[in-house]
């Protein structure tokens, strides 16, 4: 999964670089990198594996890509110049991003996937709740009204369960929705814990190190419930692989690769699209109908996000209609 972005990370949007680089180009890899992110939820589908074997097999596979780049030379020595408390830190972020990845499994496995995708692109909302939480940053009028639009969006798509008689449990599981939550939540937190350390390791060094201990949290938990490793069909063998390259490596990377062009906060208002691309893929492979609730769901999401981006996005259209 992506980082999350939020206004008070604003400073690491280098927009200007961009006048030197084909546009079009630009955002054309990051339409595909939002394109290859958004079906994360589809490939979980098609393993047939427990959400605690996904989240295993696709750090395990990943993290085991990065190691030789990230624990080179100059991986090692980032790592040698932590302090205790960075280490503390970057194993909290680790556990963060296992719950927070377990999280998702489950909530794809049990829901809808336009349910899921949508209720986890909230995750910019609670980054910013969770900032004030944490770091004591100022709230904001933005941050109040997001939170009001993002509970309404939540108590709609919950709505479906509570208020429509026609309502089939095969199709939606209450369950399944509180798990995006919490998982938004977690993702949230891993962001969180881990933005100093950002700033001390190397994108690769930091990957690959929190992807390798959510592996190792995930395999000590596979070990408690006895979970199997192996023994897996063809097709979900695929499955760990294409999460761990696509989604995790590639949509990853080129969607950083865009950060050094293009505006950060566009980058995370953009990614509202996301949601869109995997209702229209779980359609299409799974018969999955967007209902109404969804519908209406999403716009209170985007809603949301777009006013906790408001200050940003009407200070762009008053410098484009200014003279």
């Amino acid at each position: 999964m992506r980082q999350s972005l939020n206004c008070s990370e604003s400073r690491f949007g280098t927009g200007p670089k961009s006048r030197g680089i084909d546009d079009l180009m630009i955002n054309a890899a990051f339409f595909i990198s939002l394109l290859i992110l958004s079906q994360a939820a589809t490939l979980i589908r098609f393993a047939d594996a427990s959400s605690l074997a996904i989240c295993f097999w696709r750090l395990a596979i990943a993290g085991a890509i990065l190691a030789p780049v990230a624990f080179g030379r100059t991986g090692r020595t980032e790592l040698r110049r932590l302090v205790r408390s960075d280490v503390w830190h970057l194993a909290l972020s680790g556990f963060l991003l296992f719950v927070h990845f377990y999280f998702f499994f489950r909530s794809v496995q049990e829901t809808s996937i336009a349910n899921s995708t949508i209720l986890f692109s909230l995750n910019p909302v609670t980054t910013a709740l969770g900032a004030w939480l944490m770091f004591r940053e100022r709230v904001t009028s933005h941050l109040v009204v997001a939170c009001a639009l993002g509970f309404v969006g939540i108590v709609v798509l919950f709505g479906e369960q509570w208020f429509d008689s026609s309502f089939q449990s095969t199709a939606t599981s209450l369950h399944g929705n509180l798990w995006s939550i919490a998982s938004a939540t977690c993702f949230s937190g891993y962001i969180l814990t881990g933005k100093k350390l950002r700033l001390k390791l190397s994108n690769s060094t930091f990957a690959s190190t929190i992807y390798l201990q959510t592996a190792v949290y995930a395999s000590i938990a596979m070990l408690i419930v006895g979970d199997r490793f192996t023994e897996y069909t063809p097709i979900t063998w695929w499955m760990f692989v294409a999460l761990a390259v696509f989604p995790t490596l590639l949509g990853h990377a080129v969607f950083t690769y865009c950060l050094n062009y293009l505006d950060v906060n566009f980058m995370s208002c953009m990614t509202l699209i996301e949601p869109i691309f995997a209702a229209i893929a779980a359609h299409y492979l799974f018969g999955e109908p967007m209902s109404h609730y969804a519908a209406v769901g999403f716009l209170f999401t985007c809603a949301s996000v777009v006013a906790l981006y408001w200050p940003w996005i009407n200070s762009r259209f008053r410098a484009r209609v200014r003279p």
